[in-house]
């Protein structure tokens, strides 16, 4: 789909003159629709109330839906207006044949699927406004790195509000504090997976729904979201917004970025669709001890699947997957979900345009089409060495090394019960179960934050590993985090070349551009800086006064926190106020990338047009 420069609709005189005043008027119609939902659905409101909420909610969906109406008989060229707001015109025709056959129906559940109707129909007339204020937002002259920040914090920002609405808490539960919902949602949608509390019974299903959303939105971005839906009412692309995705997907080719959006959204739904039916028959008990009924079942395959291929790690259980660990969706589904969320789609784009040739077998493909590109080999074959050699270290440090006396110190409370014995190995007691244990840390210590094994029991030398596992991350243009394989692959490379003696970084017969290798070893090197300054800061005033814990706790969670992986060494839940509020900076650094933050926050950019002399100085 080709890319567009200008707006879609030729300008009008006189809805030229009228648009400002319509969005003027449209706005706090808008704001109030949005808050009556939030009203009724987040707070107990008494009957009396919910009345007026209704009242307004069929006043302010009257006026969205005649504000294209309006816009319409002002316009000189309807039928280009048609063209370019069709799916309003199509949800208030939509809206319409729903109220006749509500007229017409005789059930006795009329005035509470009216009501749905009404509210699905405010929900997607809103979204559609939405994806109009983000075509705006991308023709305007700000960085791409600017707005992917600021998607960020708004999501963040909503969905903390919406997790301190008093229908998000479970009943019984105590009430969500400011800084639990902040976290909460910060994880959630820095797909991360470190809770303060437990996602199973804390929180309400209202709540869980709130959180399952974060995860989707955090997994692929705001911004991608509202491009997918510009395509899907045919409003095209622009290039600001061609810009944009590929700073998110770090993919070269702009004119390929409207099929690489469509490639994504379509590859996320699949994959986790499969994922939900796959896993439906895994789950023999709640979050709460009970038996499973159907729409729990259903739930709760879907929540797993979301969390799994967008590398959140939130698990509804509060020993994670343990209980699960001898299954096979466990062993193979799961890792096929994380590292399918965590190699890159624009690799997956590579690889299944790659397949697509072999099978058709057209001839004059274009050789980029027909070819592995670079960053598929550097990201699959780093993948590859990571998932077997972290498999492989990991069994050797737990089986050899990781039974002597003294190494599982930990963070307990003082009212938890004592660790188990020294030689009981928490991946497991047979060599097969260790083996899957290993495999699983392996695959899930790099982005994802789901376990089968109890971290809190693994030996020093193994969490070291994880540590290292977690900082590398996954590939970039993916739902993980981490510095990201590419980035490890490019300095080793440059490593390499150097000890060698060569002036220009190659691998696999093409040359690396000095440049990338520049931007790598700063990502290397400020990642490194950044996790030490944050876990030397949580190590010294982040933990609630009284709790036993080791610094190598300090720098797992830490760790945890910036490769958005989840993972826990059981730290979390003691820290203070300012720790989590660290860990939710770590979080949002992590997800966003060192690199982009930096971008965004330099407001001016000039190029340097002089060198010095040169002069060399000893390094060694």
């Amino acid at each position: 789909m080709a890319l567009r420069t200008t707006s879609p609709h030729v300008p009008q005189t006189l809805l030229e003159r009228a648009r400002p005043y319509l969005v003027t008027a449209l706005l706090p119609i808008i704001i109030l629709a949005a808050g009556s939902l939030v009203l009724e659905y987040g707070f107990r409101v008494p009957p009396e109330g919910r009345e007026v909420l209704h009242w307004i909610e069929w006043v302010a969906l009257a006026a969205m839906l005649a504000d294209p109406v309006v816009r319409l008989a002002l316009a000189r060229d309807r039928l280009q207006v048609l063209k370019y707001r069709w799916f309003e015109f199509s949800l208030a025709g939509a809206f319409l044949v729903f109220l006749g056959v509500m007229h017409w129906s005789e059930t006795p559940e009329r005035a509470v699927w009216l009501l749905r109707g009404v509210h699905v129909t405010i929900v997607l007339s809103i979204v559609a406004r939405l994806v109009e204020l983000h075509q705006f937002l991308a023709m305007m002259k700000v960085r791409p790195a600017l707005l992917i920040v600021g998607s960020f914090l708004t999501v963040i920002s909503i969905g903390a509000g919406l997790l301190l609405l008093p229908a998000s808490t479970a009943p019984g539960e105590p009430a969500t504090t400011f800084t639990d919902a902040v976290f909460t949602a910060t994880s959630a949608v820095c797909v991360t997976g470190l809770v303060v509390v437990d996602t199973g019974t804390h929180w309400s299903r209202f709540g869980q729904y709130v959180i399952l959303a974060l995860i989707q939105l955090g997994g692929l971005g705001l911004m991608t979201y509202a491009s997918v839906f510009a395509l899907f009412m045919w409003r095209g692309m622009r290039i600001r917004e061609a810009l944009v995705l590929r700073e998110v997907f770090t993919h070269d080719l702009r004119a390929e970025i409207a099929r690489l959006t469509k490639f994504i959204l379509l590859t996320t739904l699949a994959a986790e669709a499969v994922g939900a039916l796959l896993l439906f028959n895994l789950w023999d008990h709640t979050a709460a001890g009970g038996p499973v009924p159907l729409g729990e079942r259903v739930f709760y395959s879907v929540f797993h699947s979301i969390s799994a291929f967008c590398n959140a790690g939130f698990c509804m259980y509060a020993d994670s997957l343990i209980t699960y660990r001898s299954t096979w969706q466990v062993n193979l589904l799961f890792p096929v979900l994380i590292i399918s969320g965590g190699i890159g789609f624009a690799v997956l784009f590579n690889l299944a345009r790659m397949v697509r040739h072999r099978v058709l077998g057209r001839r004059g493909t274009p050789l980029v089409k027909r070819r592995m590109t670079l960053q598929a080999k550097l990201a699959v074959t780093m993948t590859v060495v990571l998932l077997v050699g972290g498999t492989v270290v990991a069994l050797s440090l737990e089986t050899l090394h990781g039974h002597e006396e003294g190494w599982r110190r930990t963070a307990v409370a003082p009212d938890e019960p004592p660790p188990p014995a020294a030689h009981e190995s928490p991946l497991g007691a047979g060599w097969l179960e260790r083996a899957s244990g290993a495999w699983f840390l392996a695959t899930t210590a790099r982005t994802a934050g789901f376990n089968t094994t109890d971290t809190t029991q693994l030996a020093p030398p193994a969490k070291f590993l994880t540590v290292v596992l977690m900082f590398i991350g996954a590939s970039p243009g993916s739902t993980g985090g981490g510095i990201k394989t590419v980035t490890v692959a490019v300095v080793l490379c440059g490593v390499w070349a150097a000890l060698r003696g060569r002036g220009s970084v190659q691998v696999f017969k093409r040359q690396i551009p000095p440049d990338t290798v520049r931007r790598a070893l700063a990502i290397l090197a400020v990642g490194v800086a950044w996790v030490a300054m944050t876990t030397t800061a949580l190590a010294a005033w982040g933990v609630r006064d009284g709790a036993d814990f080791a610094f190598l706790d300090a720098l797992f969670e830490t760790q945890s926190a910036f490769a958005t992986v989840g993972l826990s060494t059981g730290l979390t839940p003691l820290l203070n106020t300012f720790g989590r509020l660290l860990l939710c900076a770590a979080m949002f650094v992590g997800r966003i990338g060192l690199l982009t933050l930096f971008v965004a926050m330099q407001f001016r950019m000039h190029p340097v047009r002089y060198e010095y002399a040169r002069e060399n100085v000893a390094i060694s």
